[in-house]
């Protein structure tokens, strides 16, 4: 019995298969044959629909489609409300199914379901009552229809954070570089003597210990221009700008490295 259960559902299927193919067939034959008798009329009539009719249609057609490529072509997604909005224009334009269809092309969707056999498929409807999906298009499909595809698009003002965010943090990310290279080797910004000293003065540095709480001490450095017989204070604000400029320079060119060798390595044989 365990063996006949399986072939018997087999066969079943087969069965079925074979009918849904043939009502395909006859169907197809039936709408030839009526349109043969009816000496070239059309099976469906189309309306007549004015010009602000339908370009009202195409307007809902394409909204739908902008909200459910925003909703990432969820089978159902979409505001409601416009479904509905559309459903009910095109139900009160009289449109024909293929009207329906014609319009829901031009706007990238589909509506119905598609039963397939195979390669085949052998029914298929539109009506205005069922679901709307977006149609899956090859590139530059939206521009062939007249309809561009939904895009999201940063205004003016939307760049404005991203750009101060990037812009903050690598400004504090040089400064951090800096300071702790100042803080932790203070030989570091000696490059700079011959730019924050005057001629005949050399750039030189103290390191002082002291003590805030007890137990806990610090280190302090400052930076002095050194002559022969004299000296003066540099200004500590001119020494971190200066090394944070540096570690700006050096950020950069590795960035610019870390890129050609990104792309060298990535270069198609």
């Amino acid at each position: 019995m365990d063996q006949q259960d399986p072939q018997q559902r087999i066969a079943d299927l087969e069965l079925q298969l074979a009918q849904q193919k043939r009502i395909a067939e006859l169907e197809r034959q039936l709408a030839d044959a009526r349109a043969a008798a009816g000496g070239g009329q059309p099976v469906e009539q189309p309306a007549e629909v004015s010009a602000a009719q339908l370009a009202a249609i195409d307007e809902h057609a394409r909204r739908l489609a902008q909200a459910l490529q925003a909703d990432r072509g969820q089978p159902f997604g979409g505001p409601a409300p416009l479904r509905e909005a559309l459903s009910r224009a095109v139900v009160d334009a009289g449109l024909s199914q293929q009207q329906y269809r014609d319009v829901l092309d031009r706007a990238g969707l589909r509506a119905g379901g598609t039963i397939k056999v195979g390669g085949q498929v052998v029914y298929q409807r539109c009506d205005p009552s069922d679901p709307v999906f977006l149609a899956p298009r090859p590139r530059g499909a939206y521009g062939d229809q007249g309809f561009a595809p939904p895009r999201r698009k940063l205004s003016g003002a939307g760049w404005i954070g991203p750009i101060v965010a990037l812009l903050g943090g690598g400004i504090g990310l040089c400064v951090g570089i800096g300071a702790a290279a100042t803080a932790l080797i203070p030989s570091s910004a000696l490059w700079m003597g011959p730019i924050v000293c005057r001629s005949g003065y050399a750039m030189a540095y103290n390191t002082s210990h002291y003590s805030y709480k007890p137990g806990q001490s610090g280190t302090s450095v400052s930076f002095q221009c050194v002559g022969e017989s004299d000296f003066y204070d540099v200004n500590d604000l001119a020494v971190f700008a200066l090394q944070s400029l540096l570690a700006a320079l050096l950020v950069f060119a590795a960035l610019a490295v870390g890129g050609l060798l990104w792309r060298r390595s990535h270069k198609p044989a």
